[in-house]
């Protein structure tokens, strides 16, 4: 068998191996998706239970504060029936004058609190939905993926040893060039040198459609033994058999 017939085999494996792979990348990715929106939508809603409790928290505060208040109002009132002169008089009434603007202010802020909360209550009812939507998609997401990988697990597994063996044959320097050229155009190793016109010898890449050099023909078509790439995608190239050549003029 000749290198050329060795790449060929390596590649249609690979090209398999490559297809399967990407069935389950992309479900993985999109399960990752999932899970990281669900997660952004959760922590949203994490954040705003948190400032609503805060936000309650502080409106019991300054309820109690009001209420403190409010008790230091109503003794004021005692001594304040109970003064014995105007000017007695007055000052009490000053200081309840002055504690009821401050029970007024603080009143005012905590119901300024309760409505805030109120509010982020609201968005929390919508976001705690939100929630509960993106984790049935997560499950949905998982599924999916568990299922491709019942699939293909076994199918991918047999043709990864496949493909291990069809490698193995090659050298190392030959093997370095494949899984290069692989990564890079994800799976899609080989080209068919394309006859464009059989009277001039033009050739051209069967994947860019670069054209080629006839060198590159004469040496293909030779032993097969020897690897040429495309100087634009750097595909591997390769002489198709006369059915799939596209022969021109």
């Amino acid at each position: 068998m000749s290198l050329q017939e060795q790449l060929l085999t390596l590649h249609r494996v690979n090209t398999q191996v490559t297809g399967l792979r990407q069935r389950l990348d992309s479900a993985t990715r999109f399960l990752a998706a999932q899970t990281a929106a669900h997660g952004q939508v959760k922590q949203e809603t994490d954040e705003l239970h948190g400032q609503i409790r805060q936000l309650e928290a502080s409106a019991a505060n300054l309820e109690t504060e009001s209420k403190g208040i409010e008790e230091r109002i109503e003794k004021l009132r005692v001594d304040l029936n109970a003064s014995r002169n105007d000017k007695q008089y007055q000052a009490i009434l000053a200081d309840v004058k002055s504690l009821q603007e401050k029970r007024d202010e603080i009143d005012t802020q905590a119901l300024g609190h309760m409505e805030r909360a109120e509010t982020l209550r609201s968005q929390h009812e919508e976001l705690a939905a939100a929630v509960a939507e993106r984790w049935t998609m997560v499950e949905r997401a998982q599924a999916d993926l568990d299922q491709r990988r019942a699939d293909v697990g076994e199918r991918l597994q047999r043709l990864e040893e496949e493909r291990e063996q069809a490698a193995r044959v090659l050298p190392e320097e030959i093997r370095t060039i494949f899984d290069r050229v692989s990564e890079e155009t994800d799976g899609e190793v080989m080209a068919p040198m394309i006859e464009i016109s059989k009277r001039h010898r033009e050739y051209a890449c069967g994947a860019c459609n670069l054209e080629l050099p006839k060198e590159s023909f004469a040496q293909l078509s030779g032993t097969g033994n020897v690897v040429v790439q495309c100087r634009a995608c750097e595909r591997i190239l390769y002489v198709p058999s006369e059915s799939e050549v596209a022969v021109g003029d």
